[in-house]
């Protein structure tokens, strides 16, 4: 089975990081790994001293990595778009900041 990593970054509406943080905790994140293939999330925060020439996230920057195994990524992304459509997008999110990639192993983990 081929591994693919689902990289999400997002950040909390200001003021809102309370809730944020509960709502990927406590829903969200059990949310994502319903759909078929995904086994597996973490989340990881922005350190508050960015690297000169790295991409300008913005301050309080979250990133949410979900592990994905499937032989067909094409139809497990396709099925991840369809469950999208259902997934509440909360006042707590910053739906500016969202932004999704998939990444595929190159090599045994």
């Amino acid at each position: 089975m081929a591994t693919h990593i689902l990289m999400v970054h997002t950040r909390p509406a200001p003021g809102q990081e309370a809730a944020y943080h509960h709502w990927y905790d406590d829903f969200h994140l059990d949310e994502v790994l319903q759909v078929p293939g995904f086994v597996a999330a973490r989340r990881l925060r922005l350190l508050p001293e960015p690297e000169p020439d790295g991409p300008p996230l913005g301050p309080g920057s979250h990133l949410a990595l979900f592990t994905v195994e499937s032989d067909d990524i094409d139809a497990t992304r396709e099925l991840f778009r369809q469950a999208r459509k259902s997934m509440e997008i909360p006042s707590c999110l910053d739906p500016s900041s969202v932004a999704l990639s998939w990444w595929r192993a190159l090599g045994p983990a």
